[in-house]
């Protein structure tokens, strides 16, 4: 489980980042920034619908042998290649909007010390599929509208956190690693990444 402090470093990294690329212009709605969330969750759906897993040893790779010069521009490359769209990327993603919420609202979840055990979730999710394992984010995640406390919300997104967390330890892989990454090459982008919103 991810600590409550690298949680809050993940909050102002994010929010940060979406700032400095013209995100946060005007002032949006609760639902505008929770439906981005959900569209993630669809996004990383579709990654699992076309068997879309991040591969990391080219990105490895060329993180320890590009010359200092091309090193981000090389980085980005394998990146997009290897890693991008991918199931674990576009976790990350969700991981990475829910934090830039939380980041424009000044809230600051609740992530429960408890873990859960790889068996837990294995009696919780063994038979479903990432389909209907992502329902049940969703449905997390839809429970917060305009009308809801910032106590609520500290509460069912700190649980949507810990669930992102351990989605990936359940499917074995490191996602801290890939939501700093994707923060990473979001940094190199134009602004709203190339989007209206």
């Amino acid at each position: 489980m991810i600590s409550k402090e690298k949680v809050q470093e993940l909050i102002k990294r994010a929010y940060s980042i979406a700032a400095t690329h013209g995100f946060h212009e005007v002032d949006l709605s609760n639902a505008h920034f929770l439906m981005l969330v959900v569209s993630e969750i669809g996004e990383m759906v579709e990654a699992d619908r076309k068997s879309c897993r991040a591969m990391y040893d080219a990105v490895e790779y060329c993180e320890k042998h590009a010359d200092d010069e091309t090193s981000d521009v090389s980085w980005g490359r394998y990146f997009e290649r290897d890693v991008k769209d991918t199931l674990e990327d576009e976790l990350a993603d969700v991981v990475i909007r829910i934090c830039d919420f939380l980041g424009t609202r000044h809230i600051e979840p609740i992530i429960l010390e408890e873990t859960s055990t790889s068996d837990d979730w294995a009696n919780l999710w063994g038979k479903d599929s990432v389909n209907e394992q992502c329902y049940g984010l969703t449905k997390i995640i839809t429970h917060i509208d305009e009308d809801t406390s910032a106590d609520d919300i500290s509460r069912l997104l700190g649980a949507s956190i810990a669930w992102c967390f351990d989605f990936a330890d359940f499917h074995k892989f490191d996602l801290l690693w890939h939501v700093e990454n994707k923060m990473r090459y979001n940094e190199t982008r134009s602004i709203r990444h190339g989007k209206n919103y």
